[in-house]
C-alpha cells in the first residue's frame, strides 16, 4: 500500500516577516574638472591667492613699496589707501586667513586629516560659502576700483578677483546645477552681508591719490 505523504505549508515566523533592511548607499563620487578633482583645484588656486595676499599683508605690514609690473604703476596708489582697510585690518590680512582656510578645506575633503570632526557635506557647504563672499568682495572691490580710481590700474587688484571668481565657479562645479538650488538663499544671504559690512567700513573713507 502506497504511502501518503501531504506537506503543509507553515506561517512565516514575525522575524522572517521583517524586511530586509536596506543596503547602504555608495559613497558620492567627487566631482572633477578635466580630469582632476575639484577639491585638487581647489587647493591650487587658492593656495595661489594665499601666496598673493600674503606677499601683500608683507607689505602693508612693513609700509614697504609694492613692485608694479604694468607700466605708469597705480598698485601703490591703491594698497595705500583707505580701501585697504577694512574695520581697521588690513583686507591683505583677512584675504590671506580666508584663502588659508579654504585651502585647508579642500585639502581635508581631498582625503588630508588636517580638520577632524568635519564631514563631506560641512567641507563642501562651507567652501561654497567662502567662495561667494570671496566673489562677492572681488566684485565690491571692482566696482571700488573702476569709480574711485579712475585710469588707475591694479594688476594684484585684478589678479585676486580672477582668484576669486575662479574659485567659485569651481565650487558651483562640485556642488552641481541640481543641486546648488537649494543654497541659493544661503549664498544670496551672505552675499548681501558681505556688500553691507564693506558699505559700512568704507562709507566715511576718503581717498586722495598720489602725484
Amino acid at each position: 500500500r502506497a504511502a501518503r505523504f501531504r506537506c503543509c505549508a507553515q506561517p512565516p515566523s514575525p522575524e522572517q516577516q521583517e524586511t530586509p533592511a536596506p543596503l547602504p548607499s555608495p559613497p558620492e563620487l567627487p566631482s572633477s574638472l578635466w580630469g582632476v578633482s575639484t577639491s585638487a583645484w581647489t587647493a591650487g588656486v587658492a593656495g595661489l591667492g594665499l601666496l598673493e595676499t600674503g606677499y601683500l599683508s608683507y607689505l602693508k605690514l612693513t609700509g614697504s613699496e609694492a613692485f608694479c609690473p604694468v607700466a605708469g604703476g597705480g598698485c601703490g596708489d591703491v594698497l595705500d589707501s583707505d580701501y585697504s582697510v577694512v574695520f581697521g585690518i588690513p583686507l591683505p590680512l583677512v584675504g590671506m586667513v580666508t584663502y588659508g582656510v579654504v585651502t585647508a578645506l579642500s585639502l581635508q575633503e581631498n582625503g588630508e586629516e588636517l580638520l577632524p570632526g568635519l564631514d563631506d557635506l560641512d567641507i563642501r557647504l562651507t567652501l561654497l560659502l567662502l567662495a561667494t563672499s570671496l566673489a562677492t568682495a572681488s566684485a565690491y572691490f571692482l566696482f571700488i576700483l573702476n569709480t574711485k580710481f579712475v585710469g588707475t590700474s591694479c594688476l594684484y587688484c585684478l589678479s585676486s578677483a580672477f582668484i576669486s571668481f575662479t574659485l567659485f565657479f569651481i565650487r558651483l562645479k562640485d556642488i552641481g546645477l541640481a543641486r546648488i538650488q537649494k543654497f541659493v538663499g544661503l549664498q544670496l544671504a551672505v552675499a548681501v552681508i558681505v556688500a553691507l559690512a564693506l558699505t559700512n567700513s568704507y562709507s566715511s573713507a576718503t581717498t586722495q591719490l598720489k602725484g
